[in-house]
């Protein structure tokens, strides 16, 4: 059983960064390009490298089940505000999975008004509840592009790959892969932002 709900930053992210993370296939919604990529093998990173290590699979689905219970905000609420990070990132793997999960995350978020929050998302079918979530003046949610998704569609504001048209006709910041150098720019800033297909 995890013994933290919260994970550290990693590397990219560095040590400012606390994380929560899902199972990704049993809770987003994924294109052909999420699960094969340009070359058959997965595209999302959440689906390769140290994902696949079987106490980060395991990792999330404990997480998965505990974000599930009715204590779940309180022990989020006591966790962050013992680590106090000033940047958090909902879903590095998995997505938002129902509406109740959603409002559970409002309700975190509303009680760490010191901490910064973002995530991607997928899931249209939610697209009411994560618009509301992204109003807060401390959560940002981007909706995910990619080649099959290739026009947002949840009034948000996305993340793309840069080869996207979206990218060339909107303005963006292009991620550096480096949390750290860029000094947390799409936590601090609402903006469409892209990124390398790696």
């Amino acid at each position: 059983m995890v013994k933290n709900l919260l994970i550290k930053g990693n590397s990219k992210m560095g040590p400012s960064v606390n994380l929560f993370n899902l199972p990704s296939k049993k809770t987003c919604t994924p294109t052909k390009w999420c699960l094969e990529g340009m070359n058959g093998k997965p595209a999302c990173y959440a689906l390769r490298n140290n994902f696949l290590f079987l106490n980060v699979i395991q990792g999330a689905k404990e997480r998965f089940e505990l974000s599930k219970q009715e204590d779940f905000v309180d022990r989020m609420v006591k966790e962050i505000h013992r680590a106090s990070p000033k940047y958090f990132r909902f879903h590095s793997s998995g997505d938002f999975y129902n509406a109740k999960y959603v409002g559970k995350v409002i309700e975190i978020a509303k009680a760490c008004p010191d901490t910064l929050f973002r995530t991607t998302t997928r899931r249209r079918d939610l697209s009411d509840s994560i618009k509301e979530l992204n109003q807060l003046p401390n959560f940002i949610v981007r909706e995910s592009l990619d080649s099959e998704r290739k026009i947002p569609k949840m009034g948000l504001p996305f993340a793309a790959l840069n080869g996207l048209p979206i990218v060339s006709e909107s303005d963006s910041y292009h991620c550096l892969d480096d949390c750290p150098k860029c000094g947390y720019y799409c936590w601090e800033h609402s903006c469409n932002v892209d990124f390398d297909e790696h």
